[in-house]
């Protein structure tokens, strides 16, 4: 028989012996994608953070790989590249 969970008091309803606080209004967000790509000497890895970092992403929630590929030098890649795709959220303006 598998293992069961346990849940926590917090996750099975309010706190007892007060109210229940109100949930925070968050501001309406959208997550948007941009297409960047990137390339390194030394790592796949330090391909997609050039990538990454050549975006112009402030703050990137998340990153897809989309394509990797090197330059082959002898018997080994010389140069990493690859391309991403970086999603951010955008804040959305309040309707007038």
């Amino acid at each position: 028989m598998p293992a069961r969970r346990r849940t926590s008091a917090r996750a099975a309803g309010p706190k007892s012996g007060g109210a229940s606080a109100a949930p925070r209004a968050t501001p309406a967000s959208v997550v948007r994608v941009v297409d960047a790509s990137g390339d390194s000497p030394k790592s796949w890895d330090a391909a997609v953070i050039a990538a990454v970092k050549g975006s112009d992403v402030r703050q990137p929630v998340g990153v897809e790989v989309t394509r990797m590929w090197a330059k082959w030098d002898g018997d080994k890649p010389s140069r990493y590249h690859v391309t991403v795709r970086v999603a951010y959220r955008q804040r959305l303006k309040p309707a007038r």
